[in-house]
């Protein structure tokens, strides 16, 4: 075949891979562009503030502190009365008969109160854990109602406060909280905090079960 014949042929077969796309140098046509990730944030300490279960958590809990401090009192009273009763005694055999008991009082009333203070943070752990469940829960419909993939904590904040009171210095205390952070900034058009705590809040009124009051006997 003549030189010049093979030259035209090669020329229309590059033109013609190169107009359907098959060949570009080795290179495929890039595909289409696709939808970016999608992020928007909350504030945890609106969503506490407002959150009905936590309010009602806190009822309950405030009860059973006012009740456990009513019979600690109740206790204690008994326990210096026996004491000033004691202390007015001389110092025979009877006295010290009737001081070995109290002191058995005391510790018993030690023991008492530490196994109430366990009761309570027992029931402060219940509460954060359910608020935890069901914020993640709700969040995850949120994202798939908005069109989200990611929800996540907005903890910027800023100032970075100090305390004297702390044993920290001040220079530890800010590096401390400086290094903690995780959000710098979130655009507010995205804080979805308020739609968040109304799915919450009707959930809960939805029928959601009641947070549960009775520790168990052994911490």
């Amino acid at each position: 075949m003549p030189t010049r014949t093979r030259a035209i042929l090669l020329a229309t077969a590059v033109s013609t891979a190169f107009a359907l796309g098959t060949v570009a140098l080795g290179v495929a046509r890039p595909p289409a562009p696709t939808q970016g990730t999608r992020m928007a944030s909350i504030s945890l300490a609106r969503v506490f503030d407002k959150l009905q279960e936590r309010q009602e958590f806190e009822v309950q809990v405030d009860a059973m502190r006012r009740q456990f401090q009513e019979e600690a009192q109740a206790r204690k009273k008994r326990l210096e009365s026996g004491l000033k009763e004691v202390e007015a005694m001389p110092d025979t055999p009877d006295r010290q008969t009737k001081v070995e008991p109290l002191i058995l009082d005391q510790l018993q009333l030690e023991q008492w109160a530490n196994m109430k203070g366990s009761e309570l943070d027992y029931e402060k752990s219940l509460m954060w854990r359910s608020i935890y469940r069901n914020l993640r829960s709700e969040a995850a419909k949120l994202a798939e109602a908005e069109g989200f993939d990611y929800i996540v904590i907005d903890d910027g904040s800023e100032d970075l406060p100090t305390s004297r009171e702390m044993k920290m210095s001040l220079e530890g205390q800010v590096l401390d909280q400086f290094q903690r952070r995780r959000m710098l900034y979130a655009n507010p058009a995205y804080d979805l905090t308020d739609k968040l705590i109304v799915r919450m809040n009707n959930a809960r009124a939805a029928g959601a079960p009641a947070p549960a009051t009775t520790a168990p006997n052994a911490k």
